[in-house]
């Protein structure tokens, strides 16, 4: 394992949610400095129409206990998620902030003998009763971004819609550098869904890596009349 990584397993578990930007009046702190070696993981992600529609319904406390890891597959009935990830490890949940009404419901981490093919994931919840009326998924998102360039990382692509299985997620990828002319990437997508914002983080060596998991190891599906989200 390198240097780079042991930092990351370090960082790991003092990650921190709390997210401040300019854009949202200083409602967002701190988004980490997460997640360890990049890994492999399958998913699989359903949501309903109705986990789409409605409005916040639960706690937190209630969000985190619907969801649970029953062999290689994490499930949450909250918001209809499934991930799937073989011979991975997952930490369910890795960070819980009732009071600030945010948590992290799992962190997958599958180390391959590849190095290049490892790959982590990360399932985020936040409260929409966390943030002004009317922001959207674009100003969430350039928040975390902005907060992850101020620790360092830097921006290889800005805020952009990013259609998973056919919901409208909004993206950005940075860069993690590990030492000069090396490092790895980390991509950010969010949306909003059932009063939360739910975001994927996901560390891949490159973002053709990071979207070929998106593409072809994310299902999303839903019943009924497709909802149209707030970007």
């Amino acid at each position: 394992m390198t240097s780079g990584q042991n930092v990351l397993t370090s960082d790991f578990n003092s990650y921190c949610i709390r997210l401040q930007s300019r854009e949202m009046k200083g409602a967002l702190r701190a988004m980490n400095k997460v997640l360890k070696n990049v890994a492999i993981v399958g998913l699989t992600l359903f949501v309903t129409a109705a986990t789409l529609g409605q409005a916040a319904k639960s706690d937190l406390s209630s969000v985190v206990a619907a969801g649970n890891v029953n062999g290689d597959v994490y499930r949450n009935s909250y918001f209809g998620v499934s991930l799937t990830a073989p011979s991975a490890k997952f930490t369910a949940p890795s960070l819980v902030n009732v009071e600030g009404r945010r948590a992290r419901l799992v962190n997958i981490v599958y180390d391959s003998p590849e190095g290049a093919k490892n790959y982590t994931i990360g399932l985020l919840a936040d409260s929409l009763e966390n943030y002004p009326k009317g922001m959207t998924t674009t100003v969430y998102v350039r928040s975390v971004r902005h907060q992850l360039e101020r620790d360092g990382l830097l921006t290889e692509r800005e805020e952009f819609p990013a259609r998973i299985s056919g919901l409208g997620f909004v993206g950005a990828v940075l860069k993690v550098s590990e030492k000069p002319n090396f490092g790895y990437r980390r991509g950010i997508y969010a949306i909003f869904l059932n009063g939360y914002v739910v975001s994927l983080e996901v560390q891949a060596r490159d973002e053709e890596r990071i979207q070929q998991v998106l593409s072809s190891a994310v299902k999303i599906t839903s019943n009924g009349n497709p909802l149209i989200l707030r970007e």
